[in-house]
């Protein structure tokens, strides 16, 4: 894909909402760059009868919309679908289309619960914690319910790594009773340092120092590794309460740990209050 590419069709005056990374697009061109780049997250969320109602109705591209519309059946491959979109303005050359249908193909091939935990990695690389977070729910929910050959293929470790990630995400959203239940989880599967070092790192922000030293203790991490972990921990910890959101997750476990327990629910309430406001300020929802 070389260069600029200028608006060959009218932007809409109402944007097309992409909920998976909460962004409004305005024209064909936003909607190829959106396709081009995000093949993990192609799926219904994107592609159905409400983007093919939007390019007729706000974008004035009639047949493209039918083609489209005509398309959505339960078979309907990802790259026959987006093909269209891309001649549109001539987005993609045909060998640029062909690497990207082979990149679709061999996704397609993966696993479901593979596919999903792609996805939920891509979202979170993408700073999306909460839709990250029910997309490896789901995953861990059909990882249980899936096919006996697909449990096989996809054991412990797999398993590990969607809670570590759901953890991350937990965390970033400064949910650390949830990041500790999934950090443990991570741990049960993984037992690995890494997962040890992450799940104390939890339990230190939710709890404090003495809950790290009986978390330490029970794992088994003692003496100068012990001490290692911690000034990871911590130092991680600081570069955190260095933030604005940290500072208010500070003041929010200074009443905690001082047994003011309305005083912390109310400082969590003004800490997603704002975070809230500023989400809805982002994405104009």
């Amino acid at each position: 894909m070389s260069g600029y590419i200028l608006c060959q069709v009218k932007r809409a005056k109402l944007p097309y909402y992409i909920e998976n990374i909460s962004t409004n697009i305005y024209s064909i061109e936003e909607l190829c760059f959106y396709l081009y780049h995000n093949i993990y997250l192609l799926d219904s969320t994107i592609i159905n009868e409400e983007l093919c109602f939007w390019i007729r109705d706000e974008l004035g591209l009639k047949k493209l919309a039918q083609k489209l519309y005509g398309l959505l059946t339960e078979e309907l491959k990802v790259g026959d679908f987006i093909l269209p979109i891309f001649k549109e303005i001539n987005y993609l050359s045909l060998e640029e289309f062909r690497k990207l249908n082979q990149q679709i193909q061999k996704l397609a091939e993966e696993p479901l619960v593979l596919r999903q935990k792609l996805k939920g990695d891509y979202l979170m690389d993408h700073g999306k914690y909460v839709n990250a977070i029910k997309v490896y729910q789901k995953a861990l929910h059909d990882k249980a319910e899936g096919k006996p050959e697909e449990s096989d293929q996809l054991g412990g470790q797999f398993i590990g790594g969607i809670y570590h990630n759901m953890g991350c995400a937990y965390a970033r959203l400064f949910q650390m009773e949830e990041a500790v239940h999934c950090f443990s989880k991570a741990y049960e599967h993984l037992r690995t340092m890494a997962s040890i070092k992450s799940y104390l790192y939890a339990v230190y922000m939710e709890s404090g120092v003495q809950a790290f030293e009986d978390k330490s203790e029970e794992l088994g991490i003692e003496g100068a590794r012990k001490e290692e972990v911690l000034k990871e921990v911590e130092q991680t910890a600081q570069e955190l309460f260095e933030t604005e959101d940290g500072q208010e997750y500070a003041q929010a476990l200074e009443y905690k740990q001082a047994g003011d327990l309305e005083g912390y629910r109310k400082a969590l309430d003004i800490m997603l209050e704002r975070l809230t406001s500023e989400y809805h300020r982002s994405t104009g929802y």
